[in-house]
């Protein structure tokens, strides 16, 4: 099993200020006075502090989490709903049963040792013999990089690494008000299997019970559709050294068209000799291509006719197994 962190391993790091994120810092506090967010509940003379100083950076699974509750309370959900969703997408990722059915017992041992520092794998080995899987990964991966193997991480590796569209689904049972959360895959390229079991999913909850759909995807484009995570979003890894060059060509006076052709085979043209605003809607819609490596191939074109071709060879090897 393979980490994002293996191809993004800065995503960890405080960089992102709450500013670009449009959450002032005493709402900010104000969350985490109610132990929405991933930390300590402060005490007074903590909150005092941190009000006052008005200094937060967050790492890339942070700021997710922080653009979540946001959605979440323009929906007017209760902070109750939101704190039980956060202990959920704090947990490491349950394993899938039906695949683990599949799999020899070295075969499961081998995908669990993956992840674990190889000083821990003797101790991890008796556990595993002993099915002591719960709470593992939490005790054998360091604080930082166990995050990726959490429900906050999954949305992240669906995301950016297996192109695949997530949602977060609040299900509030009618007959008992109980809630449950779900990470549901509601990518175009589903198989058939997949696209009539979440059909099912959503037929007999839609008919029964209270649902609220969270769409990933929209959330993590913002990162990359507005200008200013630009420079934090080059922090983390997420724009490579060729895509840097495009981002760049953006605001050159001498580009003057750029040609992308997508993995779903459309092929888009933004013709910036025309373009009366090259920073609005089309420089954001290029921004989201390239940071969710959406693209096979782009090509800028300049007025003395130089070209620039870039092909993203980072999707093919993306491949989770």
């Amino acid at each position: 099993m393979v980490s994002i962190l293996d191809y993004y391993p800065l995503l960890t790091e405080k960089k992102i200020p709450l500013k670009p994120l449009d959450i002032h810092p005493r709402l900010y506090f104000n969350w985490k006075k109610e132990g929405l967010l991933n930390e300590k509940v402060p005490t007074e003379n903590d909150e005092k502090v941190d009000v006052q100083r008005k200094k937060v950076f967050l790492n890339v699974y942070e700021a997710l989490w922080v653009l979540i509750i946001k959605e979440l309370r323009n929906l007017n959900i209760d902070l109750k709903t939101i704190f039980e969703l956060k202990k959920f997408m704090f947990t490491v990722v349950k394993a899938d049963e039906q695949k683990l059915g599949s799999l020899s017992r070295e075969e499961f041992i081998s995908s669990i040792l993956e992840r674990i520092p190889i000083e821990f794998h003797q101790e991890a080995k008796q556990q595993l013999e002993d099915k002591e899987l719960d709470g593992l990964l939490d005790r054998k991966i360091d604080e930082e990089s166990v995050i990726a193997f959490k429900y906050i991480g999954s949305l992240l590796t669906n995301v950016l690494l297996l192109q695949t569209a997530v949602s977060i689904v609040i299900i509030k049972e009618t007959s008992t008000s109980e809630l449950d959360f779900l990470i549901v895959p509601n990518n175009n390229n589903a198989s058939v299997e997949e696209k009539e079991k979440l059909y099912k999913l959503y037929a007999t909850h839609f008919s029964n019970d209270t649902l609220i759909n969270i769409p990933i995807l929209p959330l993590v484009s913002q990162l990359f559709e507005d200008q200013n995570f630009d420079k934090y979003c080059i922090a983390f890894g997420l724009f490579n050294s060729h895509e840097k060059k495009l981002l760049k060509a953006l605001n050159d006076d001498t580009c003057k068209k750029i040609s992308i052709i997508k993995y779903d085979s459309e092929h888009i043209t933004f013709d910036l000799t025309k373009e009366i605003d090259v920073k609005g809607d089309n420089a954001k819609e290029i921004r989201k291509i390239l940071g969710l490596k959406q693209y096979e191939k782009v090509e800028v074109t300049y007025r003395n006719d130089k070209h620039l071709v870039i092909k993203n060879t980072k999707r093919e090897n993306n491949q989770i197994n």
